[in-house]
């Protein structure tokens, strides 16, 4: 809960800007575009990486040390890594279990588009090509629409 919040504070301090982004290249307009023109400033280049820049400043002296910045990267890689355990831990109690870790397939079964429980270089491609249709931005939040 506690990364969560760090993520909710981060796209609350960035504010929502008036539109999502869905093509692939928009990451780079879904991350700086804060008032949501579709255009993106040094202004809001310079207002984003102060917002970011206060974040990391934990003690709040007006300096970034190593280990605030060292901090801050580590509770977001926690983060990731309890969301990826979580997908894991089929049964949330807390571990995985040999079971639940050989049976988790990821991706694969929404890759294998005929159902015959094998990829072929087509069903991988074809999967790369629709990605980008799978993923939506909201400033410098994306997320895909469909989890597995």
């Amino acid at each position: 809960m506690k990364y969560l919040s760090i993520t909710l504070l981060s796209m609350t301090l960035g504010g929502f800007g008036q539109s999502a982004y869905s093509e692939p290249e928009s990451w780079l307009l879904a991350k700086y575009d804060l008032d949501g023109d579709a255009e993106i400033s040094a202004e809001e280049i310079a207002e984003k990486k102060s917002r970011l820049f206060t974040l990391l400043d934990h003690n709040g002296d007006g300096t970034v040390a190593f280990d605030e910045y060292q901090s801050a990267d580590q509770n977001k890689r926690l983060g990731l890594l309890q969301a990826r355990f979580n997908k894991l831990d089929t049964d949330q109690d807390g571990n995985v279990s040999e079971a639940e870790y050989a049976s988790y397939m990821g991706l694969f079964n929404r890759f294998d588009n005929d159902g015959d429980g094998r990829l072929s270089s087509e069903e991988v491609e074809q999967q790369h090509h629709s990605a980008s249709n799978d993923t939506y931005c909201l400033l410098w939040f994306c997320v895909r629409k469909e989890l597995q």
